[in-house]
């Protein structure tokens, strides 16, 4: 059985080591309808997956270098698809809508070797509008496969 407790850095470690996934960090992309200047447009918005009084302190760091990277890769999208973007936004009524999510986790396998589980989400229409998205995805995947591996 899955359930997500708030866990002090030594407990997520005790944790770890007894074989529990722990959720090292994250962020979710949302995506706001707004008006500027009295012209349609999107916000993007990048937050941890969990609230912000929710996210233990040795969890903030990671989740803001997830970010980066999500930015740097994920969302690195054109105008057309910015465009395409919009009118799914305003399709939803302006919602705030999760367009992709991204969560590390970690766990010691039986030989006592560290796994790590890379577990993201991309929304159905934004990889519709956008078709390199899903190559994005899995360079960001890779990129923290190796950090992983390295410590980088």
């Amino acid at each position: 059985m899955e359930h997500v407790i708030e866990a002090t850095e030594d407990e997520a470690t005790r944790l770890a080591l007894e074989g529990h996934a722990i959720i090292l960090g994250g962020v979710e992309v949302h995506l706001r309808f707004i008006r500027h200047e009295g012209n349609p447009g999107i916000l993007v918005e990048y937050t941890p997956p969990f609230r912000d009084d929710d996210c233990p302190d040795w969890m903030v760091d990671i989740n803001s270098r997830l970010t980066g990277l999500c930015h740097r890769t994920v969302m690195k999208v054109t105008d057309p698809v910015r465009s395409r973007l919009l009118q799914t936004v305003e399709q939803d009524g302006g919602a705030d809508r999760m367009i992709y999510q991204l969560l590390v986790s970690s766990r010691m396998a039986d030989d006592g070797t560290p796994e790590t589980y890379i577990i993201d989400y991309l929304d159905p229409a934004f990889a519709e509008a956008d078709q390199g998205v899903m190559k994005r995805a899995d360079k960001a995947r890779w990129e923290i496969e190796r950090m992983m591996k390295t410590g980088r």
